[in-house]
């Protein structure tokens, strides 16, 4: 039997899953919760570049600005 929910989470994210929300470690999770509060609750427009400057500055997490500036659309898509 298939599984359909990893096929569809496949379908949306790629073969390797969703690469932005899979690089956020512990010592990230308070930021980038509030990160996403900012872009889904209050409607704000993050630059994916800085965001991704501040994850590899700050807590050494490296995500390119395509992946960011994709999974940033898709959070601000609903």
């Amino acid at each position: 039997m298939t599984d359909i929910d990893k096929l569809l989470k496949e379908a949306e994210y790629g073969l390797k899953g969703n690469i932005v929300e899979s690089r956020i470690t512990e010592e990230a999770t308070e930021f980038w919760e509030a990160v996403k509060k900012r872009i889904t609750v209050d409607k704000v427009n993050l630059k994916p570049y800085t965001l991704c400057r501040i994850l590899e500055e700050q807590y050494d997490i490296k995500i390119s600005d395509t992946a960011m500036t994709n999974y940033i659309k898709k959070l601000s898509n609903g």
